[in-house]
């Protein structure tokens, strides 16, 4: 049994924002089961549920941390998840008590404040991620000998510098660090602006941060990498394109850095947790009927279709809660072919690739329809709305711009193909549930997207351009239309080989358990 403490500032079921919260709980999830003593660590933010944990302890202690050349008092609430029986520890302090979003400012605050923009990363940003790591590190004071970590797995940028603070405490000097990179691209970094407002937060001294600098600013994986923490990243493949100088762009300089400095970094494929998406039972899957993809079960798939068209139809609230709906679809025929996208409309899903090219398809196909769902970018978001607005594609293209659980699930689940354009895309997680709906995924050939079959469990294209995209749906649409049992065959296995490959226990069980326990020996 080993002690393994997770950092993260999201967790499924407690405070969500991207694709680390699904990680976060899925680890805490298997590491317990597999019998390790897990805790995870979280600052208590405005938006956390307490509706998945059970024993709630609150204020358990108070710690003083020295903080940009002040002292703040935190205090400490232990709970325990309701289902898993892992142990989470809560960090509380008003910086992350008055937000109402992870790392983002909602619409209500900036009508509160017009200086906190809606989708802006929180002004305090710098402020929220040193207390908290030092606060992680404070907690070592707190625990008994036998209770202190052997691993301590910190999620992403956010949390990257915990081991700056760990490698020189006594009582954490011995534990693994471990710092996982979900995403390297532009604006997720969290860096400092410079060495003085890296010493000014931190109060180490200037010479700890000349090795950790990108274009001047100290850099949070730098600065783990440093103190000998492993780098790891969710897939091989983007653990290849992070070393790899070609992808400075998308890296914001960083993989030059890696490839410089020969810095390793170790690729896991995140897994899914299948049974927070299971079509075989609605009440897991948020759909109105169940279905078995690997078992040609595909009834309920497109009864749950004409479900969403119905509703979409009669504009049902239920439907369309946080949702505006532009455009609207015709009743389909048996020869209808569904192109979805859903999730966030960022410009680094390729969703510009995604609005050029879709004219064109529907030009060519009059038996093709096409749902857009999700929010982000404005200009992205206008680009579908005009698209809407197009009479040449009246009846033929829906935009539902906003979120909510029940309208993203229906509208993967509605696709015969879903288009994920990405130019990066370090993992992904849309291809697997797409996947596990009989779904299959048309998708750009970078990062962890290549972890989808050619042919086999999908389709694949590059380069990712409006022209290479055109062709590979035209590909899709054609098979569809004549070659219908190899599409059924290619549905039957996908879902299969997810479930086989993919499934979170397998990959904790594989993969995390042996790497934690070589680092300990």
């Amino acid at each position: 049994m080993m002690n393994i403490w997770i950092a993260s500032h999201e967790c499924s079921g407690i405070a969500e924002a991207g694709g680390v919260k699904n990680v976060t709980f899925s680890l805490c999830k298997e590491l317990q089961a597999c019998g390790n003593n897990t805790v995870l660590f979280m600052p208590e933010f405005g938006c956390t549920s307490y509706s998945h944990i059970k024993d709630l302890e609150k204020n358990i202690f108070n710690a003083e941390i020295n903080i940009a050349e002040k002292t703040e008092l935190v205090s400490y609430s232990k709970a325990v998840s309701t289902d898993y029986g892992f142990t989470i520890i809560f960090v509380n302090h008003l910086c992350f008590t008055s937000k109402e979003a992870v790392y983002t400012y909602t619409e209500n605050e900036e009508k509160l404040n017009p200086e906190h923009k809606k989708g802006w990363g929180h002004l305090d940003a710098k402020f929220i991620d040193t207390l908290f790591a030092k606060s992680v590190d404070a907690f070592s004071k707190y625990t008994r000998i036998e209770d202190l970590p052997h691993i301590i797995h910190c999620q992403d940028a956010s949390t990257a510098t915990i081991p700056l603070y760990t490698s020189n405490n006594p009582l954490l000097k011995s534990a693994k660090t471990i710092v996982t990179i979900h995403n390297a691209g532009p604006y997720y970094h969290h860096e400092y602006a410079d060495t003085d407002e890296a010493v000014f937060y931190t109060g180490f001294p200037p010479k700890t941060f000349e090795k950790c600098l990108n274009k001047g600013k100290p850099e949070p994986f730098l600065i783990a990498a440093e103190t000998g923490t492993l780098l790891t990243t969710v897939s091989p493949f983007y653990a290849e394109e992070l070393t790899d100088p070609e992808n400075n762009d998308t890296t914001d300089g960083l993989a030059g850095i890696f490839a410089e400095k020969n810095i390793p970094i170790t690729g896991i494929t995140n897994g899914i947790d299948v049974d927070l998406y299971e079509p075989k039972y609605t009440s897991i899957s948020h759909l109105p009927y169940d279905f078995s993809p690997e078992k040609g079960d595909l009834q309920g798939k497109y009864l749950s279709r004409m479900y969403f068209l119905e509703k979409l139809s009669k504009n049902d609230p239920e439907i369309l809660v946080d949702i505006k709906k532009y455009g609207n679809l015709k009743e389909p025929d048996s020869e209808t072919i569904f192109l979805v996208y859903q999730g966030r409309l960022a410009s680094q899903k390729g969703l510009k690739v995604l609005s050029d090219t879709l004219p064109a398809i529907l030009s060519k196909n009059e038996n093709i329809r096409v749902i857009v769902t999700g929010q982000g970018e404005s200009e992205l978001e206008k680009s579908f709305t005009l698209l809407s607005e197009n009479p040449d594609f009246s009846g033929r293209f829906v935009f539902l711009n906003g979120y909510n659980r029940k309208a993203a699930r229906l509208t993967v689940a509605s696709g015969d193909f879903i288009i994920l354009p990405s130019f990066f895309e370090p993992c992904g997680l849309e291809d697997f549930i797409a996947e596990l709906y009989g779904t299959l995924p048309v998708a750009s050939r970078t990062g962890g997207l290549q972890k989808i079959l050619d042919g086999k469990t999908g389709f694949l294209y590059s380069p990712n351009t409006a022209e290479k995209l055109e062709e590979k749906i035209q590909e899709a649409i054609n098979m569809q239309i004549s070659e219908k049992d190899r599409i059924y065959e290619m549905i039957k296995y996908g879902a299969s080989y997810t479930r086989t490959e993919y499934a979170w226990d397998k990959v904790v069980k594989n993969e995390y358990i042996p790497l934690f326990e070589a680092l300990v020996k």
